[in-house]
């Protein structure tokens, strides 16, 4: 719905840049994508040329979608069908491992080993994630089972203190009180980029600073790591 393009308008733009950023890492290296679809806008959209990238998936119509998509591209993914819990890659095959929105679906301490094991010393992550934290979205959630599939669990606690096992990390907390200001902003305003919205941003980023707890009732993180 249109109301909802407001709440995560300049997050996007903040998170795009930060995915810019740190995709620079993977020119020229070996990177795996758990999933096949984030690569046309992560991968081709910001001019990274991998040495060799690999996108799996365990749906063979998504690898289907990713291999139309990819014939006229200028990267050119292997697609892999393969289960994310058991990577048919050896030790230490990749420099970067990236996925938007798929940790979530996953055994989550398992896909983690497995990207560690599939990892280079030093190697690198990437990942977008919802969080489940926040009281009110699990309420939405549990309202709304219509709008997700049965296997989503979004990341908590214990799903974060995994990733700092495995990985030294910088995460980016998205949307706090955006969710509401933006929804207010979409039934006020056309355009998503007004100074509700501004608001709302610099609130969300001030709060993260100055309290640093509040992080964790946020919608969405952004997590970079490197392997220990």
């Amino acid at each position: 719905m249109r109301v909802f393009d407001h709440t995560c308008y300049l997050f996007l733009q903040r998170r795009n840049q930060i995915i810019h950023d740190e995709l620079q890492y993977a020119q020229g290296k070996d990177a795996l994508e758990l999933g096949s679809i984030s690569w046309e806008s992560w991968i081709e959209g910001n001019s990274i040329e991998p040495k060799n990238l690999y996108c799996i998936n365990i749906s063979q119509e998504e690898i289907n979608q990713g291999e139309e998509n990819a014939r006229f591209s200028q990267v050119k993914p292997h697609f892999r069908l393969m289960d994310a819990h058991s990577l048919e890659f050896e030790d230490e095959s990749f420099d970067f491992v990236y996925g938007c929105a798929i940790l979530h679906h996953l055994d989550y301490v398992r896909a983690l080993d497995e990207v560690c094991r599939v990892l280079k010393p030093g190697g690198r992550i990437l990942f977008v994630e919802p969080l489940g934290i926040n009281p009110v979205g699990k309420l939405v959630r549990l309202m709304t089972p219509f709008a997700r599939t049965v296997d989503e669990k979004p990341i908590m606690f214990k799903e974060l203190a995994e990733l700092e096992k495995r990985f030294d990390t910088r995460h980016y907390y998205e949307e706090l009180f955006s969710v509401p200001l933006g929804v207010i902003s979409g039934l006020l305003f056309d355009n998503p980029n007004n100074w509700l919205t501004r608001l709302a941003f610099n609130l969300d980023l001030s709060l993260n600073q100055v309290f640093p707890p509040l992080r964790y009732l946020f919608r969405h993180v952004l997590v970079v790591g490197t392997r220990k």
